[in-house]
């Protein structure tokens, strides 16, 4: 018998897989910044928004699952629901900059600290810019414009906002190893925001997994 959507899903974002070899933080040629700066802040939405993707989960070993997942951003505030295709909602949490994460409905086995953890960190990484303690600009090994946002806590940051026509996003730990990928596709201006109709994320590490997110609807609320 077929397990159930949510039950691989947690598998996908919950147990431990076989990790791979992770790439490792390539060497940022300077540059002057110019351009640069305005291209990535345009891979961040600003403002009010809401986006609906139907988000197709898988692990290396093929198996995988698809839900809805819907998510909002108001300032600070970013509010995200999981839900089936027939509209049961799985998991609803909000986090704030100021108040942290906020879980509102979790369904078990959804209701595991470390799933809100994880998922609100992915969802940041796609959405949100990050606070960095330095910046840099420049172009890496494959000539692409690159800023580079190194926090406090050592972990890196690169956004190349001019990506095959769209833009990609890398993270990288304290020890440079990447730790996710998010690669946008099919690219629309909106207002000064670059809103990809497709993306795909890619978790790397312990557990190594992939989102590909189909937009569905997206509204700039004012």
């Amino acid at each position: 018998m077929k397990p159930p959507a949510f039950l691989l899903l947690i598998l996908l974002l919950g147990l431990p897989g076989c990790a791979a070899q992770q790439p490792s933080l390539p060497e940022l040629t300077p540059g002057t910044g110019a351009g640069e700066e305005r291209g990535c802040a345009a891979v961040f939405p600003q403002g009010r928004w809401e986006f609906v993707h139907t988000i197709e989960f898988s692990m290396a070993d093929g198996s995988g699952a698809t839900v809805l997942g819907v998510t909002s951003l108001a300032g600070e505030e970013i509010a995200c629901a999981l839900m089936t295709v027939e509209g049961f909602t799985l998991f609803e949490a909000v986090y704030r900059e100021k108040g942290g994460l906020e879980v509102r409905r979790a369904v078990p086995p959804f209701d595991k600290p470390a799933f809100a953890a994880g998922l609100m960190e992915d969802v940041r990484t796609i959405f949100r810019a990050p606070f960095p303690a330095k910046v840099q600009y420049g172009r890496v090994a494959d000539n692409n414009p690159t800023c580079r946002y190194t926090g406090i806590d050592g972990r890196i940051t690169d956004i190349l906002p001019a990506m095959a026509g769209c833009w990609q996003i890398r993270t990288y730990g304290a020890d440079q190893a990447l730790s996710r990928s998010v690669t946008g596709r099919s690219c629309r201006k909106e207002g000064e925001s670059l809103i990809p109709e497709y993306l795909e994320f890619k978790g790397f590490g312990p557990t190594h997994y992939t989102l590909k997110m189909t937009l569905i609807h997206v509204e700039n609320i004012i």
